[in-house]
C-alpha cells in the first residue's frame, strides 16, 4: 500500500516551495556581510555557490538541500549573483554528497540549530495539532 500524501502537489509547493519573485528572494535570500564571507572561504566557486543554497535553505523554508535536486533558475540567479558566481557552477557541487554534508554539520552551528530530538518531535506535533484542530482550512491564510 502506498503512502498517503496529506497535501496536493500545489499546496505543498505553497508550503515547501522556494521563493522565485523578487520580493520574497530580497525578504529570505539577501546574504549577510558574514554569510557572503563564510562562502567566499570554501575553496572552489561550486562550493561557495552550494554552500550559500544550503545556508538559504535551511533559513527558509528550513530545510537541506536534497540529493540531485535542481533549483528554480530565479532562486539560484538570486543567490549566484550576490557571490558574483556564474549559477551553472551549481551543477557540480549537487553531485558531491560528503560536501554538501560537510556544509550542513557547520550550517547547524552557524545558525545555533541542532538536528531535532524525540521530544522537539513531539513537541512540534503537539503544536500542530492544536493548530490543526482550530481551523479546516490546510493552509494558513
Amino acid at each position: 500500500m502506498g503512502r498517503r500524501k496529506p497535501l496536493k502537489s500545489h499546496e505543498r509547493r505553497a508550503v515547501f516551495g522556494l521563493p522565485t519573485d523578487d520580493d520574497s528572494l530580497i525578504r529570505h535570500y539577501t546574504l549577510s556581510p558574514s554569510d557572503l564571507l563564510e562562502a567566499q572561504i570554501r575553496r572552489r566557486a561550486p562550493n561557495q555557490l552550494g554552500f550559500a543554497v544550503q545556508l538559504c535553505l535551511m533559513r527558509y523554508p528550513g530545510r537541506t538541500l536534497l540529493s540531485e535536486e535542481s533549483l528554480p533558475l530565479a532562486t539560484l540567479e538570486f543567490i549566484a549573483r550576490q557571490l558574483d558566481i556564474e549559477p551553472h557552477e551549481f551543477h557540480l557541487y549537487v553531485r558531491r554528497e560528503p560536501t554538501r554534508m560537510e556544509h550542513v554539520a557547520f550550517l547547524l552551528t552557524y545558525l545555533g540549530t541542532r538536528t531535532p530530538t524525540s521530544e522537539d518531535r513531539r513537541l512540534a506535533l503537539s503544536a500542530s495539532i492544536d493548530v490543526a484542530a482550530a481551523t479546516d482550512k490546510a493552509l494558513p491564510s
